[in-house]
C-alpha cells in the first residue's frame, strides 16, 4: 500500500512542478519528508531531500530553459534507500551519482509532454474551437501519468543499476567500474561544450557510456 500511495505521490509531483499545482509538493526537501512519513525512513530521506533540494537552488532556470529534475532525483534516491537502507557513507555517494545520471533522461521526458500538450492545442485550434477546461484537464490527466510512469521506471532503473554495481564490488574490487564512472562524468561535462540539440548530446552521452562498458 505503501508504494501505490508513493506512485500516486509521484504523479502529483509532476502536476505540481509542470502543470498546475505551483504547492511546493515537487520541491525535494517536502518529497524528502512526504516519504519519511510514508515509509518511516526520517534520517534518510530528510538528508536526501535536503541534498537535492540544494542542487536544485543552484541550477535556478533563466529563459525558457528546463532546469534539471531534481525532484525525481529526491524522490529516485529516497526510494532506493528506502528499499536498501545505507549502512556506509559510499552507499549514498554510489546512489546520489547514480539518481544524478537518471536525472537528466527525466528530464528530457518533460519535452514529449509539452509537445504532447500543445499538438491537442493545435488540434483544437484547426476545428475552429477551443476547449480551456478539456486541453486543462488532459494536461492534468498527461502529467500525472507521466509522473507516475517515468518515476516509478525511473527508480526501478536506478534500483537495478546499484544492486548491480553495488554487488559486484562487495564481491570484488574492479578498477574497471570506477574507471568507467569517471569518464561517464567528465564526457558529460566535456558535452556541455557541443553546440547541438540537447537530445542529440543525450543520445552521444548513452551510447558513449555504452561503449565504454563494453570495451571495459
Amino acid at each position: 500500500m505503501n508504494f501505490v500511495l508513493a506512485a500516486i505521490y509521484a504523479g502529483l509531483i509532476s502536476v505540481d512542478r509542470f502543470a498546475a499545482f505551483n504547492f511546493m509538493l515537487s520541491r525535494p526537501i517536502v518529497i524528502g519528508f512526504v516519504l519519511s512519513i510514508i515509509f518511516g525512513n526520517h534520517y534518510e530521506c530528510f538528508y536526501i531531500g535536503l541534498v537535492f533540494e540544494a542542487l536544485g537552488l543552484i541550477d535556478v532556470p533563466f529563459g525558457t530553459r528546463v532546469p534539471k529534475e531534481d525532484s525525481f532525483g529526491a524522490f529516485a534516491a529516497c526510494m532506493l534507500f528506502i528499499i536498501l537502507p545505507i549502512s556506509h557513507s559510499d552507499d549514498f555517494i554510489l546512489g546520489f551519482l547514480l539518481t544524478i545520471v537518471l536525472i537528466f533522461p527525466v528530464t528530457f521526458t518533460t519535452l514529449f509532454t509539452r509537445t504532447l500538450n500543445k499538438q491537442l492545442l493545435q488540434r483544437q485550434q484547426a476545428k475552429g474551437k477551443v476547449r480551456p477546461g478539456q486541453l486543462l484537464a488532459l494536461g492534468l490527466l498527461i502529467s500525472f501519468i507521466r509522473g507516475v510512469v517515468v518515476y516509478s521506471a525511473g527508480t526501478l532503473i536506478l534500483y537495478s543499476l546499484y544492486t548491480f554495481i553495488h554487488g559486484h564490488l562487495e564481491s570484488n574490487f574492479n578498477l574497471l567500474i570506477f574507471v568507467l564512472m569517471v569518464f561517464t562524468f567528465l564526457s558529460g561535462y566535456i558535452l556541455r561544450f557541443l553546440t547541438v540539440h540537447s537530445s542529440l548530446k543525450y543520445i552521444v552521452f548513452g551510447l558513449g557510456l555504452l561503449v565504454g562498458w563494453v570495451i571495459l
